[in-house]
């Protein structure tokens, strides 16, 4: 009986002291940060460390701490958002001036696009094909979650006593004016490439529209003169005639 309960004891105490689920991988990564590194004040980087990790668990909502930190291309991320921060910490701000709102935009822009390269050209970035196809349907379905939220909550403004009110409106963060600007100007310049090469087009296609109907009218007036013309070849044919020509 003593035996029995020694060992309902050893049980209890190895059960209490077993180790959390993801503190392992947790721990090895910190680790290894930390040495690649080589913080001067280690309190800041964990700091920083752990906010990293939180963001981009909340962007991964399903995603626990082994599979964050033990997915290459998850940790991949991870990491380079982990050290831009360290570079913005350790280095001193230009003339002691926080970044404009345009520069933060601009950097969420570029973040953006970087993330759409990787999941255009992934096998740049070491990575397979299948593991891409389950990211990408894991994004699409978040992302579209977060659209209906988004939307949900314009319709119950839009459709509730008063609508949007003037504040809410004009409450948009420096950020977010500055993210809108940069879009339009991107937007407009889009715009402006696209009318340029369709007026080319249609300047092209117009061009040779006149030169067949001057042709036509060229051939009817001769017609009407009384000379015989043979009717109008297309260039292959032309060009096989003068092969012919050629060869004989």
């Amino acid at each position: 009986m003593a035996a029995n309960a020694n060992d309902g004891t050893a049980e209890g105490q190895k059960s209490k002291n077993k180790l959390p689920n993801g503190l392992r991988p947790l721990l090895e990564a910190f680790a290894r940060e930390s040495l690649r590194s080589q913080p001067t004040d280690l309190a800041q980087f964990g700091q920083i460390f752990f906010e990293t990790l939180i963001e981009q668990k909340m962007r991964n909502s399903e995603s626990t701490v082994e599979a964050l930190l033990g997915d290459k291309f998850n940790y991949d991320i991870f990491r380079s958002e982990l050290h831009e921060k360290l570079k913005k910490v350790s280095s001193p701000q230009q003339n002691g001036r926080p970044k404009s709102p345009m520069d933060i935009a601009a950097t969420k822009i570029q973040a953006i696009f970087r993330g759409h390269m990787v999941r255009t050209h992934p096998e740049k970035f070491g990575l397979d094909a299948e593991t891409m196809d389950g990211l990408n349907q894991k994004m699409r379905r978040n992302s579209n979650e977060r659209l209906e939220a988004v939307d949900f909550k314009k319709d119950l403004k839009r459709h509730s006593i008063g609508g949007y009110s003037h504040a809410e409106q004009t409450n948009a963060t420096p950020e977010d004016r500055a993210a809108t600007k940069i879009q339009s100007e991107i937007r407009g310049f889009l715009a402006r490439k696209h009318y340029e090469q369709q007026k080319k087009d249609s300047s092209v296609a117009a061009t040779k529209i006149q030169a067949q109907i001057r042709g036509f009218l060229t051939r009817k007036r001769l017609e009407e003169q009384g000379f015989v013309l043979s009717p109008p070849r297309s260039r292959a044919s032309t060009r096989a005639s003068a092969g012919d020509v050629k060869a004989q």
